[in-house]
């Protein structure tokens, strides 16, 4: 068969781009039960054809949905799908599944987190509390906003507070400020996938990074 009737023919079998989204939030749906016991209906927003809408089918003291903005980087992803790209969809859909099931199943973790003293360093031999009373006001309050995110936490080094996300596999870098220069800091890819979180923390350490050095 000649190179362009096999091209065709591969054209003709592939799945159109809402098939492909389709297959994407059906996969989700699956991941979602399989890894973390959680019932999700995952849907296009009938009134917004650019956000998806997560649905929690159990109950939950947090929001039932989540809406999730399709930025361009979502659709080239699906494109990719379409294509076939081999493993894409899997993993794809299983970074999305794990950002999302850190919201509900991480809620009564979250609760118990709040009564116990932040931990700066999984690592460290010494106190927490004994690591607390050496940090200024603002990097108390910093530390503290950042971990109230499930999942995650900060590592203090002489440089920087390092920010990432403790999943099942690894620690995910998230981002970084600097503690010797102001307005220094750095956002990793990993949090700007993180649509609605982004739009949360990114704010939080922007405000941070610009307190003069002399006042953390």
């Amino acid at each position: 068969m000649k190179k362009k009737q096999l091209a065709k023919l591969k054209q003709q079998f592939r799945p159109s781009f809402g098939d492909a989204r389709q297959q994407l939030f059906q996969k989700m749906e699956e991941k979602a039960q399989e890894e973390y016991r959680l019932s999700l209906r995952v849907f296009l927003n009938p009134q917004e054809k650019n956000e998806m809408r997560i649905e929690l089918l159990q109950p939950t003291t947090r929001d039932q949905q989540i809406k999730v903005p399709l930025d361009e980087n979502f659709i080239t992803v699906v494109k990719r799908i379409q294509k076939g790209e081999q493993g894409l969809l899997d993993r794809f859909s299983s970074n999305l599944v794990e950002e999302v099931a850190s919201y509900w199943v991480a809620e009564q973790e979250q609760v118990s987190n709040e009564t116990t003293t932040t931990t700066i360093q999984d690592t460290t031999e010494q106190p927490a509390d004994s690591l607390d009373e050496s940090k200024g006001t603002k990097t108390r309050a910093f530390i503290e906003e950042i971990e109230r995110f499930p999942k995650f936490a900060i590592e203090d080094t002489d440089e920087a507070l390092i920010i990432y996300e403790k999943t099942s596999k690894e620690k995910r870098l998230l981002a970084s400020v600097s503690k010797l220069a102001e307005n220094k800091y750095t956002i990793e890819p990993a949090l700007d996938r993180k649509y609605k979180l982004k739009l949360e923390v990114i704010p939080i350490i922007e405000a941070f990074a610009a307190v003069p050095l002399v006042e953390r």
